[in-house]
């Protein structure tokens, strides 16, 4: 179906990836779903592609795919700019904004590990659970770092990005948070980049709190795991 040449170069990855999301994204809009990103569909779309398209592998669509992974890190940046936009307001805001991070960041911790352990899942699982709140770069250094499974790791972050941008915000509703500043938090601190992508949909001041939550709870991850690590063995 498609030339060998084709398959084994970026060109392909990239491709396929930038046509399904875009396909994703039309369908977004044209359902009038625009509270959820494209990338909640485009994931299962391109999977569903790999699993059913004959003589098309996995590994020549990671050959490709590995620059936009690449591109990760530059996307999360990027949150610097809404960041500066609303700085007044989130120096005006700093004690609550370090404290509900700190927060969100040690519940996150203890209730992965504690939920896992009670279902019977191994150490190794465990490992790899923990830093689900951390954008994927992040995520798997510190799952490298304490000895998880790197790939667990990777889908359990983007399933958790995907179920936030999907839920979050009628969660908050529901809950009756109105509070941009309280929101963008909670979402950058439990569903980092993907979650947070959705914000920019509703209030420039969202999107920069969630942009600061998405950088300050990978540092606290960082730090906190490897010190609560034997803490959460003995229990």
């Amino acid at each position: 179906m498609f030339p060998e040449a084709l398959l084994n170069s970026p060109l392909f990855g990239i491709g396929l990836t930038i046509i399904i999301y875009c396909a994703c994204e039309f369908l977004v809009h044209r359902l009038e779903l625009n509270i959820i990103p494209p990338v909640v569909f485009a994931c299962p779309a391109i999977i569903l592609f790999l699993l059913y398209v004959p003589n098309v592998s996995y590994q020549q669509y990671k050959i490709g795919a590995d620059f936009i992974n690449f591109m990760l890190g530059p996307a999360t940046i990027a949150l610097a700019l809404p960041l500066y936009r609303n700085r007044k307001v989130i120096s005006a805001n700093a004690l609550s904004i370090t404290i509900g991070i700190l927060v969100a960041t040690l519940s996150a911790i203890f209730s992965v590990y504690l939920l896992g352990k009670t279902l019977g899942a191994s150490e190794a699982v465990l490992l790899s659970m923990i830093p689900k709140s951390v954008t994927n770069p992040i995520a798997l250094e510190i799952t490298k770092t304490i000895g998880g499974i790197q790939p667990l790791t990777a889908a359990v972050v983007i399933s958790t990005g995907m179920l936030g941008a999907t839920i979050n915000h009628k969660l908050l509703k529901l809950l009756g948070v109105k509070n941009d500043i309280a929101a963008g938090i909670a979402i950058g601190a439990s569903s980092h980049g993907i979650g947070t992508s959705v914000c920019a949909h509703v209030s420039a001041v969202q999107l920069a709190t969630g942009g600061v939550s998405i950088a300050l709870t990978g540092v606290a991850t960082s730090i906190l795991i490897p010190l609560l690590l034997p803490f959460l063995k003995t229990l």
